[in-house]
């Protein structure tokens, strides 16, 4: 009897769609106020920067609370592992699902020194690549309990044999 479990990977949003809202409104009275003094002394050409600036930063916000949306789900269900990729509150957009057996989860070295790491999860000709959104840290955390979750009940068993064992001997020495 197989267990189904799921992991749920996120980025690390601190900032909710409330607190993005109320700090733009800070920010804009504080922006435009300033502004507002400026002009009334004469200096009128401040009043466009002020307004550029406040696009800016709710453009910024804007990307960022959607970023924080982001959702993959990963499900364990007896022979299939499914991932599911989406937004909070909109469902999955894509779906992929692997055979469980065959799947294996696989770090690479970025493409340059500085570059992140990529967590893949493969199985046969197919490759997904998931947690984008996490720290290189956490990546190595999720592949190991990947790495967990996949592998096969009679290997975690402590004194069964499997096929990396043949009538009790490792493979090495057959």
């Amino acid at each position: 009897m197989s267990r189904d479990t799921q992991l749920m990977i996120g980025p690390n949003a601190s900032l909710t769609v409330r607190q993005a809202w109320l700090f733009f409104g800070l920010m804009a009275a504080t922006g435009l106020g300033i502004a507002g003094l400026m002009a009334a002394r004469g200096l009128w050409p401040v009043l466009p920067f002020a307004g550029l600036e406040l696009g800016a930063l709710g453009a910024a916000l804007i990307v960022s609370v959607r970023r924080n949306a982001y959702r993959e789900v990963v499900w364990f269900t007896g022979d299939n592992v499914r991932i599911e990729f989406g937004r909070l509150g909109r469902g999955a957009s894509t779906v992929v699902t692997l055979s469980r057996h065959w799947t294996r989860a696989e770090l690479e070295s970025g493409a340059t020194r500085h570059a992140p790491m990529r967590l893949w999860l493969r199985s046969g000709g197919q490759q997904v690549e998931i947690g984008r959104c996490l720290t290189d840290e956490e990546r190595e955390r999720l592949q190991r309990r990947l790495q967990e979750l996949l592998t096969p009940a009679w290997r975690s068993r402590p004194g069964t044999r499997g096929p990396s064992s043949v009538q009790g001997l490792p493979l090495g020495e057959r």
